[in-house]
């Protein structure tokens, strides 16, 4: 089993998708519109401009503690990442159109408890190999001399 690399992280894509400037039927307009993230594992988001017209991420929303982000105005071709450190939800749009609309959820991250569970039965298995070992060797494979 391979181990996560220590401070290792991916980042999230989102686009802005082409025609997302059109009209509020193009909505949402960012694709996915909508992520989870875990600090520290993939907290990182970079948006890419598919679309021909300029536009913005901009937060209307963040959880107490957390820093409003504005990306300015994002050109066609060109991207915008942001990093989150601050758990909870945040929405975002973009003011030049304003039907675009997104939410990021942000999880903390859990350091998975070591089950003791897990520990006795290891230990039990390797008692009961020793045991066995023991009885198909027998008696005289353990004298001192």
């Amino acid at each position: 089993m391979a181990l996560p690399i220590a401070n290792a992280q991916s980042t999230v894509a989102v686009k802005i998708l082409s025609g997302a400037g059109v009209g509020p039927s193009s909505a949402p307009g960012y694709s996915p519109d909508s992520i989870t993230l875990v600090i520290g594992l993939n907290s990182t988001v970079t948006w890419t401009n598919d679309d021909s017209s300029v536009h913005t991420v901009t937060s209307s929303t963040v959880p107490a503690g957390a820093a409003s982000f504005d990306s300015g105005y994002v050109s066609p071709g060109d991207t915008f990442t942001q990093t989150f450190t601050v758990a909870g939800t945040y929405q975002y749009y973009c003011s030049v159109h304003s039907w675009m609309t997104g939410t990021i959820i942000v999880k903390a991250a859990t350091v998975p408890e070591f089950p003791s569970a897990y520990v006795a039965s290891t230990l039990f298995a390797v008692m009961a190999s020793v045991v066995v070992a023991v009885a198909r060797l027998g008696p005289r494979s353990f004298r001192l001399p």
